[in-house]
C-alpha cells in the first residue's frame, strides 16, 4: 500500500518530514496534507513532536500573509478572515489532536470545543456589546469595495443596495458565531481526516466505532434548549452562539444516523445513506436543526441502547 509505504518513510526521517509539511503548505488546493499530518505525528508521537509540525505546517499561511501585503490596513476582511481561520484551526487541530491522544472521547472532545466557542463569543458581545454593529461597518465596507471592483469590471454591481443592506443586517447578528463555528468546524475535520490516516495505517476501522458513538451530555442538551429559547426570543448573544450549538448538535445527530445506518444489512444501505446527505444539503439550514433535534432526544433517550433492544 502505497499510503503505508509513504507514512513509514516519513516516520521514519523527521527532518525531510518536516520540510516537506513547509513546503507543501505553500501549495494551493493540497497545502492541507501540512497539517493533517501535524495531527497524525499529534496522535502518533505527542504533543512536542506535533506542536513542532503544526509550526510547520502555519507558518506558511503567516508568511503568504505578510509577504502579500495582508496586514495592511486596507487589507480586504476576507483576506483576514481566511488567514485567521486557517491559523486558528491549525492550533486547534493540535490543541484537540493532543487531547484524543490522552484518551478524551470524541463526544467529550466536540463538547469541549463547542464550549471554548460559546465562551468567546460571550465574553466578545461583553467586552464589546455593540459587536454585531462593528460587523455591520465591516460587511458594509466589504461591499462598498466589492462593489467599487465590480463597476471598474463590469460597470454595475453583483447585487443591489437593499439586499446587500438585508444581508448585512441578517449576517451581522451571527458573524462572530459562524465565525468561529467555522474555525473549530475546520478544526474537528482536520482531526477526523488525520485520524482516519491513522486507522487506516495501523488500526483498522478505529474512527468508524469512534465516530458512531458521539452522544451528548444533559447539559449540553439544557445549553442548547435555553440556547433556541433565548434566540427566539431575539437574545443578541444567544443568537451569536447558535451556529456553534448547530455545529455540535448536528455532529452527534449524524453519529446516530450512521450507528443507525450500520446496523442495516441491506447492502442498498449506502445508497440510502448518501440520498440522506444529499438531502440534508439540500435542505440546509432546515436539516441541520432537524437533525440536531434527533441528537437532543438521543441526550435524553440513549436511542442506541434502545435500538439494540429491539
Amino acid at each position: 500500500m502505497r499510503l503505508l509505504r509513504l507514512t513509514n518513510y516519513l516516520l521514519g526521517h523527521r527532518a525531510i518530514a518536516i520540510l516537506l509539511v513547509f513546503c507543501i503548505t505553500f501549495v494551493p488546493m493540497i497545502g492541507i496534507i501540512g497539517i493533517l499530518y501535524a495531527g497524525l505525528i499529534t496522535l502518533r508521537k505527542g504533543i512536542i513532536e506535533g506542536g513542532i509540525f503544526t509550526l510547520a505546517a502555519t507558518l506558511p499561511y503567516v508568511a503568504s500573509f505578510y509577504l502579500s501585503g495582508g496586514h495592511a490596513e486596507d487589507a480586504p476582511l476576507i483576506i483576514l478572515a481566511a488567514i485567521g481561520i486557517a491559523v486558528l484551526s491549525n492550533v486547534l487541530t493540535w490543541i484537540f489532536a493532543s487531547m484524543l491522544k490522552r484518551q478524551v472521547s470524541w463526544s467529550n472532545l466536540i463538547q469541549i470545543a463547542a464550549l471554548m466557542g460559546v465562551l468567546f463569543v460571550s465574553i466578545a458581545h461583553l467586552i464589546n456589546p455593540s459587536i454585531a454593529a462593528w460587523w455591520g461597518a465591516q460587511l458594509q465596507l466589504y461591499y462598498t469595495k466589492a462593489a467599487a471592483l465590480t463597476s471598474i469590471a463590469a460597470n454595475k454591481a453583483l447585487v443591489s443596495p437593499e439586499t446587500q443592506l438585508e444581508t448585512i443586517a441578517i449576517t451581522k447578528q451571527y458573524a462572530t458565531g459562524l465565525m468561529t463555528m467555522a474555525i473549530l468546524f475546520n478544526a474537528i475535520l482536520q482531526l477526523i481526516v488525520a485520524r482516519w490516516w491513522q486507522a487506516a495505517m495501523f488500526y483498522p476501522g478505529l474512527l468508524r466505532r469512534e465516530l458512531h458513538t458521539i452522544r451528548l451530555s444533559q447539559l449540553a442538551s439544557g445549553l442548547f434548549v435555553l440556547g433556541l429559547i433565548f434566540a427566539y426570543l431575539g437574545n443578541s448573544v444567544a443568537l451569536d452562539i447558535m451556529p456553534i450549538l448547530y455545529m455540535l448538535f448536528g455532529m452527534a445527530g449524524l453519529s446516530l444516523i450512521h450507528y443507525l445506518f450500520g446496523l442495516l444489512t441491506q447492502p442498498t444501505k449506502w445508497f440510502w445513506l448518501w440520498l440522506m446527505y444529499i438531502a440534508f444539503f439540500i435542505s440546509l439550514p432546515t436539516s441541520l436543526l432537524l437533525v440536531g433535534i434527533f441528537a437532543l432526544a438521543d441526550a435524553g433517550f440513549d436511542i442506541r441502547h434502545r435500538v439494540k433492544k429491539v
